[in-house]
């Protein structure tokens, strides 16, 4: 546990800045900008919209602001390998803290900013304030799990480059992001296919139930449909596998 807190302590000490600066800028989209161009531009038709659309952007810009710290992250320490190649730390443990303090920080951001978006428009949404929080926490909860795969997925991706790298060079990140598309596209069309629903869509359990619990609204409402056990298991393991195989790769590429 102790030495958990000290690689999060220097994660935090060498990037808080990234998130300071993130809310910062995130502070002025959604705030000063709005108000700048309502102040200059008296026939703004989207007055009122105005302020939550900056927030659906910033929320869209935090994920790859988030995404662009874990991966500088990782690179600085590859730059200086020594550090990880002396560590009494595995490989693993060094990448998860390194995932878990970036998805705090995307956490803290997105709290801050699915607040403020879902505040432009409780206007329109009918619910008390323990039903305003429950979807806070439920958003954030689910970006957040999301931003987990993408970590991870990520990670193997970096670890691929690396190996490439070694052999065809610079040309290797043209060949990681065609890969990368092609294994992401590939992915979303075997999610949609009868394939998938015959593998993976059993043991459903309905949340329709779960929507009485959040706010309503007259132009936006929040649908829930069926969690299928096999699905969310398979995922879990799925996501642990990636994670090992990824560091596993990236530790014989830092090794090499």
């Amino acid at each position: 546990m102790k030495k958990f807190a000290g690689l999060m302590k220097k994660e935090w000490v060498l990037y808080q800045a990234w998130l300071f600066s993130g809310i910062f800028i995130g502070i002025m989209l959604t705030m000063v900008v709005p108000y700048l161009i309502r102040h200059f531009s008296d026939q703004f038709v989207m007055d009122n919209q105005m302020p939550f659309f900056f927030s659906i952007l910033v929320l869209m810009l935090g994920g790859f602001f988030s995404i662009l710290q874990f991966l500088v992250s990782i690179r600085n320490d590859l730059r200086t390998k020594e550090i990880w190649l002396h560590s009494t730390s595995s490989i693993a443990q060094l990448v998860g803290v390194k995932i878990v303090f970036s998805l705090i920080g995307y956490a803290i951001f997105n709290f801050i900013f699915v607040s403020i978006a879902i505040y432009n428009i409780k206007d329109e949404m009918i619910g008390n304030f323990a039903q305003m929080f429950l979807l806070l926490l439920f958003l954030v909860g689910m970006i957040v799990i999301f931003q987990l795969m993408m970590f991870v997925t990520l990670l193997l991706f970096f670890a691929f480059n690396l190996q490439m790298k070694h052999f065809i060079g610079n040309f290797s990140v043209v060949i990681t992001m065609v890969t990368f598309f092609i294994s992401m596209n590939s992915w979303l069309k075997f999610t949609e296919s009868k394939l998938y629903d015959n593998i993976f869509h059993h043991i459903g359990i309905s949340l329709k139930g779960l929507e009485q619990f959040f706010p309503k609204s007259p132009t936006m409402n929040l649908s829930l449909s069926t969690m299928y056990l096999v699905e969310e298991v398979a995922t879990i393991i799925f996501v642990a596998i990636l994670f090992i195989t990824a560091t596993k790769w990236l530790e014989k590429v830092v090794l090499r």
